[in-house]
């Protein structure tokens, strides 16, 4: 099998045809890497804007991409052939720096062919997640592509950071400095019918306490300290996208605000936890404005 790692720069504008917002793509960049983690080739494609001519500032100062810079490009649907004959006919796993760009190529698949399927897409990887992984960086935060290449001493002399292909070639040089072929088989997905459902599956926050996909079970909280099930006090409220209430613990006198967080996900509920003890300052002025709220 072969890795392809892609990069996508594209303008957004408003159109008609999508009824909205639409993400255009401008520019490819991909970096074709074999199983022992050679570049093989590379690619590299400019596509002509068909729904704005006009790029945004905000694409121009981060690319330095101009309207004259695109005149003489292809056309999206010139731009796949052209990438479908590179890529050519060996199994292949496509690799971005998070689903965006997969998300954004989707997008585009559905407005220039009518459906989201990407040609030649066989077996998929979010790489960015791989990367981080291995990197042990705090899954809680998303790492930069920048920010990964200096973690791992990788020099970008000579590159144009957010250019498609100089950023293909920076997260193909990460590949090679994290790669571990055991673990990095195990992350790569089959793409099918199934694997589209997944990836445009929008998560959704559950605000509703009465959902039935809301585990009353995961509303108990114990005591961090002596591990004794804690008496909830008060009623639970939603703010700052969770379930919210203060527990307190009769045996060790202390007292804590929960947050317990239900995320509606492809794969079923994933529950966040969290406690963190109300100290005695906050005791008393949460004290203070409770007698201030009965009278």
């Amino acid at each position: 099998m072969q890795y392809v790692v892609v990069d996508l720069e594209w303008n957004g504008s408003y159109s008609k045809k999508a009824h909205g917002y639409f993400n255009e793509i401008i520019e490819v960049g991909a970096v074709k890497v074999s199983e022992d983690m050679r570049i093989l080739d590379k690619f590299q494609c400019a596509i002509r804007p068909v729904v704005s001519k006009k790029l945004s500032d905000i694409v121009t100062d981060l690319t330095n991409i101009t309207a004259e810079d695109l005149e003489d490009g292809t056309t999206f649907t010139g731009m796949v052939k052209r990438f479908t004959r590179w890529v050519g006919k060996e199994p292949t796993a496509i690799l971005t720096w998070s689903t965006t760009d997969l998300l954004v190529l989707m997008e585009n698949c559905r407005y220039f062919y009518g459906r989201q399927e990407i040609p030649t897409l066989q077996y998929y990887m979010d790489f960015q997640a791989y990367a981080q992984r291995r990197m042990e960086v705090d899954s809680s935060q998303q790492l930069g592509l920048a920010r990964a290449g200096e973690m791992l001493g990788i020099p970008e002399d000579n590159m144009s950071l957010h250019r498609a292909l100089d950023d293909s070639l920076l997260t193909a040089a990460v590949l090679q400095k994290v790669y571990d072929k055991d673990s990095f088989l195990q992350e790569i997905q089959t793409v099918d019918e199934e694997f589209y459902k997944r990836i445009t599956f929008k998560t959704v926050i559950i605000k509703d306490l009465d959902d039935p996909l809301v585990k009353r079970s995961e509303l108990c909280f114990n005591c961090p300290e002596c591990g004794q099930n804690m008496k909830r006090k008060g009623s639970w409220r939603f703010r700052s996208r969770a379930f919210c209430a203060e527990f307190s613990c009769r045996r060790c006198d202390k007292r804590y605000n929960a947050r317990a967080q239900f995320r509606q996900k492809y794969e079923g509920v994933e529950i966040r936890k969290k406690l963190s003890e109300i100290l005695p300052a906050e005791q008393e002025k949460t004290t203070e404005n409770e007698a201030v709220a009965a009278t």
